[in-house]
């Protein structure tokens, strides 16, 4: 259910008054007043909230401790500077990893679409049809959770939609987006699966993930970084929070997945 009432806006003044007053916030190597303009430009939810949690109290085993109102715990004071500095680190990574997705995303397309085409042998509408009547089947063949599945049904039940503004299967594929691409890699034929990636590690394209189970996983995550990065989001708050409306952190094992990840591509 939705929520009713929001926090109340306030103007940078005030958020940077805020951060004083309630995060111990300090400005000596940034003024108040250039805090209020990289407040304005950059905005507080990019600079300050993914960032905040290094800073409150936590036990000895990392985990963030929170008040009775379910706020951050700060003990000492923090410099404006810090913040804003972890923001800039956080953010000069996104072109080289933007690069890296990109590369990996023509490369990996191009195989997936050569690849399904020859298997399938699409080459009329009605063979297209048999193509996507059989990865509707695999899917429903699977045991993944009704959530994905629902969704990845959705998807490949809009394919017959979408091939009508192309009438050609490699427009049509190369036009794809990186999760339908993947999602056609994921359930197509089992030997076909195996076979594309052999090609892809012929192709330096699985980053070093020498098993079909262990390249899944990374594809799960890269599509989630890639949406961050081409948003302009944070990947502090991808990293820790599996669901960020319900403040829902991900395990250790989830969080060191995604910074792997983000390390090899960046």
């Amino acid at each position: 259910m939705a929520r009713t009432n929001y926090k109340a806006p306030l103007k940078t003044r005030e958020q940077v008054n805020y951060l004083e007053a309630n995060k111990k916030v300090v400005f000596n190597e940034i003024s108040k007043d250039d805090a209020e303009h990289l407040l304005y430009e950059h905005n507080y939810i990019n600079v300050i909230s993914p960032f905040k949690h290094r800073f409150a109290r936590k036990t000895k085993k990392g985990k963030i401790l929170r008040d009775s109102q379910n706020r951050h715990i700060y003990d000492n004071t923090v410099e404006f500077a810090d913040y804003y500095f972890a923001y800039i680190e956080e953010r000069q990574k996104y072109p080289i990893i933007f690069s890296k997705i990109m590369t990996f995303e023509a490369t990996f397309n191009a195989i997936v679409s050569y690849e399904v085409i020859h298997f399938y042998h699409i080459d009329n509408y009605q063979s297209f049809l048999t193509f996507v009547s059989q990865l509707i089947s695999n899917v429903n063949s699977t045991t993944i959770s009704s959530k994905v599945k629902h969704h990845v049904l959705r998807d490949f039940n809009s394919f017959p939609q979408k091939m009508s503004e192309y009438d050609d299967i490699y427009l049509f594929l190369d036009r794809l987006n990186l999760s339908s691409i993947i999602n056609v890699y994921q359930y197509c034929d089992k030997n076909l699966k195996n076979h594309i990636f052999k090609q892809l590690q012929h192709y330096n394209c699985t980053f070093g993930y020498n098993s079909v189970g262990t390249f899944n996983d990374f594809l799960v995550r890269i599509v989630k970084i890639r949406n961050c990065i081409c948003h302009s989001n944070s990947l502090e708050i991808l990293v820790n929070y599996v669901d960020i409306k319900n403040r829902k952190l991900r395990n250790s094992s989830d969080r060191k997945k995604y910074t792997n990840i983000i390390k090899k591509l960046s």
